[in-house]
């Protein structure tokens, strides 16, 4: 995969999601009204907008008097006859009890949730995914939304799909769980312009990494004046393109959050410096600068990591590593198989280019050879992979490398090539 793709994926991603997690409900929520009268909070009266008492008085006589108490019943339907009773025009009606019921239902699933997870930030792949809850808290949530939708119904109001949508779960909530809440309302505004200036940068369809970067840089910069250092490294850790490209490029590493940080603070220095946008559009010598600090990095994370572990980490960003272990995960295989479908490759195509490479060899000779590992090497992956396992990667074009190592035989003569 293309490297400034995958960061201009990742960049307008958070810019997106940022903007859609924290952007003002469609209806804004007023306190809860229960369905029956046994179910309705103490408060919920008292919560909800003081309504005055209204007096009109026409060639001094008293028409109405009329206050919350009038109006207010512990059946929706009573409510609502009695909201018309005076007038109440069927729009706010609708308004009023949508808020209710929407406010009822929010602590119902807040009870379900439970505790809030703790955003792991050092986890690998999508971090979002794993936020959104397991199946069967999800399962919870859709029969609440269900019977919210089925009590609204049956008082004549359809459900919002703006407010439903707004009332979906917000990762991002958990992502920022660091910050106060009137920093989160500054953020809001950060990553709103950020994706302003990301869809400016997709245009046409195709992403300006120049621009992407910039935009990225100035939102930290200002990230960076309002918050604390502590708050701005939570934010980098969750929000920065090198903390979203480590998540996104070590499948099979699988640090903890202390060797995730420690990494991170290595690359981050290094990012800050040379951002992996500009690569390509260097000098001869800016390219000579870089490429000596990605050796002094590479040392510093090998002393940070330990040899072994930098193995791990090394092998965990080729993207031929990341696409095998995608495909052997959807035969229950791991990290384990795949590293060993990567030495066995790299060993055969080592092999391989060694005969290419033998002046002495016939033609037939080196072509019996390279079929011979090809044909051995196959058969080492079914052993260690069983049948599901080659038939996983065997899809698309997983095993194209060692369809490459012998050369296809010519088609026999008078064959259409």
């Amino acid at each position: 995969m293309n490297t400034k793709a995958l960061l201009a994926a990742s960049l307008l991603a958070n810019a997106v999601l940022g903007y859609v997690a924290f952007k003002p409900r469609a209806v804004e929520p007023a306190p809860a009204a229960p369905v029956a009268a046994k179910d309705k909070p103490a408060a919920a009266a008292a919560a909800r907008p003081a309504v005055k008492v209204v007096e009109s008085t026409v060639t001094n006589t008293l028409v109405r008097r009329m206050n919350w108490e009038s109006v207010e019943s512990p059946d929706y339907k009573e409510y609502i006859a009695n909201l018309r009773s005076v007038g109440c025009p069927e729009e706010t009606i609708r308004d009023i009890i949508i808020a209710d019921v929407n406010k009822l239902y929010d602590a119902k699933k807040k009870q379900a949730r439970g505790v809030a997870k703790k955003f792991e930030y050092w986890k690998g792949g999508n971090p979002m995914a794993a936020m959104m809850g397991d199946s069967e808290t999800m399962q919870k949530i859709r029969a609440l939304d269900e019977e919210k939708n089925h009590v609204l119904r049956a008082l004549g109001i359809e459900p919002d799909f703006k407010t439903a949508a707004a009332e979906m779960v917000n990762p991002l909530e958990q992502m920022f769980d660091f910050l106060p809440e009137g920093k989160k309302t500054q953020m809001v505004k950060l990553l709103t312009d950020m994706q302003t200036k990301m869809a400016k940068a997709m245009e046409g369809g195709q992403p300006d990494p120049e621009t992407i970067a910039k935009a990225q840089k100035e939102m930290e910069a200002a990230v960076k004046q309002m918050l604390t250092p502590e708050e701005a490294m939570d934010f980098d850790l969750r929000m920065s393109m090198t903390a979203n490209m480590m998540r996104m490029q070590l499948a099979g590493w699988d640090p903890d959050e202390k060797e995730f940080l420690e990494v991170f603070k290595l690359r981050k220095a290094f990012d800050d410096e040379f951002s992996p946008m500009t690569r390509g559009n260097e000098s001869d010598a800016e390219r000579q600068r870089r490429q000596a600090a990605e050796k002094q990095l590479k040392e510093q994370l090998k002393q940070a990591m330990g040899e072994q572990r930098y193995k791990d980490y090394e092998l965990s960003q080729d993207w031929q590593f990341q696409q095998t272990l995608r495909n052997l995960r959807r035969a229950e295989l791991g990290v384990t198989e795949a590293r060993q479908v990567v030495e066995m490759k790299k060993l055969a195509e080592d092999q391989a280019g060694k005969l290419r490479n033998d002046p002495s060899l016939s033609h037939e000779d080196r072509t019996a050879a390279l079929a011979a590992i090809q044909r051995e090497t196959e058969g080492a992956l079914k052993k260690v992979l069983g049948d599901k396992g080659w038939e996983a990667i065997s899809r698309g074009n997983g095993t194209y490398w060692l369809n490459n190592l012998a050369p296809r035989p010519a088609p026999p003569a008078g064959t259409a090539q």
